[in-house]
């Protein structure tokens, strides 16, 4: 039974717990298993307040709580609800519902080992869900040879909650296998895995199927979804979204070929979310706030476009665009269009034999406040095992003059600074380098080398923020929570 409280904040996160088998189908990427840690912040900015009261349940797949566990965390502190200490055994599937009785921010972290990987090992995050939709909108999906995708939906609501997942092509088309239905019992999830669906060839990619998805609550109840994308070499995972947006910012967009070798790539994929045409404008900002290349498109109803910064995908004329950039951009993309839209941006990065990935979902707007509620600094003599680099990103048209704190997961703020960021620009905050931290040697002093925390920001316009996990063979993006 899941835990009422007067003032009830539900977070529903669609995890994989303890060790499971997540391999897809023999032509598809292998991740291995995977096991899933869950933090939790609290977000309640009064540090003279009780600590809130956070209770854990893990939902199987027939709606049974098979574990639950609490923990009271402290204001603008943070709690790890790991895996290893859920008591949950081998091999279980499920999802997990987090209530309290204070306003909460979750990210999950998926770890999957023995998989076909370089060194075996992946890692991806998402975060959790403040409340649920009646419909969820997947943009970035796949069902190839190299790269395939699993779409994970929790029951949010009570009762039992039937969903119907519609899969479009690139082109909009809209495909007659469909749609795959599921019934899910309250708190609990079911996956779809794209790689059993025998999706029709599109092209592109010419060897295998990309498209997006919309996820129906035929009745009517709640839900929450997720996408797991896996690669050979790496993974990643991001939120579906309920609703879409004239204008999406994607803040931390990379070209980096340097001394012709690729570093960082990636791709932009915008979903339309309407039964008509979207009339979209792409708007290259670096990170200075300067436009250096701009581009008109159209997405036909249902559909999705791809504009990726290595490759060709849906870009009108991409060696224009790749020119404009350079071969060493780090810079941002602003859309607007005249229908709703989604967006996803997937990150590569090349380190030799490691590969890495991650995910995030685009943003409309962002808020005045926002909370991180997983950052490291973590060292093992001189070497950085884990480690945090933070983005906020301005979109408005005024300067954001921002307080960025850091506090340990007692709540304790260890250390904080101002500054300003100029409008349509970012500002790069990270735990190991010195990016655009004020005094970044103060900084590092106060966190040390054994730094759990969290952030939280504070700013006098809306801004949007991003958290990218670094480890030395996986990386995870998340996006900020907002309010």
């Amino acid at each position: 039974m899941k835990r009422r409280y007067s003032a009830l904040t539900v977070i529903s996160l669609l995890v994989i717990i303890s060790m499971m088998a997540v391999g897809l189908a023999a032509a598809a990427p292998s991740p291995g298993n995977g096991s899933t840690d869950i933090r939790v912040m609290n977000t309640n900015t009064n540090l003279a307040a009780a600590a809130a009261q956070v209770v854990v349940d893990y939902y199987n797949a027939t709606g049974g709580v098979e574990r639950s566990t609490n923990y009271n965390v402290p204001s603008l502190g943070s709690h790890d609800f790991l895996a290893s200490d859920s008591g949950l055994g081998d091999g279980f599937n499920g999802a997990a519902v987090i209530s309290s009785d204070q306003q909460l921010a979750s990210v999950a972290y998926i770890h999957w080992t023995g998989g076909q990987s370089t060194d075996g090992t992946t890692a991806a995050a998402y975060n959790g869900f403040s409340v649920g939709a009646t419909s969820m909108y997947c943009a970035s999906l796949a069902d190839r040879p190299s790269q395939a995708s699993k779409i994970a939906v929790q029951n949010a609501d009570t009762g039992t909650a039937n969903v119907a997942v519609h899969f479009y092509d690139r082109s909009g088309n809209e495909w007659n296998g469909g749609p795959v239905t599921r019934s899910i019992p309250q708190g609990s999830s079911k996956v779809v895995d794209l790689s059993t669906l025998n999706l029709p060839t599109t092209t592109p990619p010419g060897d295998g199927w990309l498209g997006s998805a919309k996820i129906v609550s035929t009745n009517g109840k709640k839900i929450a979804a997720v996408v797991t994308l896996f690669w050979n070499n790496y993974s990643s995972a991001y939120n579906c979204v309920p609703s879409g947006s004239t204008t999406l910012n994607f803040p931390d967009v990379k070209r980096r070929k340097l001394s012709g070798n690729w570093v960082q790539y990636g791709g932009n994929v915008v979903q339309n979310l309407s039964n008509s045409p979207a009339h979209i404008t792409a708007h290259w900002v670096n990170r200075s706030g300067t436009e250096v290349y701009s581009f008109t498109d159209t997405i036909p109803a249902m559909s999705s476009h791809g504009y990726n910064t290595r490759f060709n995908a849906n870009t009108p004329n991409p060696a224009a665009m790749f020119t404009a950039m350079g071969d060493d951009a780090q810079i941002g993309l602003k859309i607007t269009s005249d229908q709703p839209l989604a967006g996803v941006y997937n990150s590569l990065t090349v380190q030799g034999t490691n590969q890495k990935a991650s995910s995030y979902s685009a943003e409309g707007a962002g808020g005045t406040h926002l909370f991180m509620p997983a950052i490291y600094r973590l060292q093992s003599g001189s070497t950085f095992t884990k480690f945090s680099a933070l983005l906020v990103y301005n979109p408005g048209t005024a300067a954001a003059n921002v307080t960025v704190h850091w506090y340990n997961q007692a709540g304790t703020q260890l250390y904080s600074f101002t500054d300003s960021i100029p409008a349509g620009s970012s500002h790069g905050y990270n735990t190991r380098f010195n990016a655009n931290t004020p005094n970044a040697s103060a900084l590092f002093s106060a966190l040390g080398s054994n730094f759990k925390g969290a952030v939280y920001v504070e700013s006098n316009v809306p801004v949007i923020g991003l958290s990218n996990t670094n480890y030395p063979d996986q990386q995870a993006t998340y996006n900020a929570f907002s309010q």
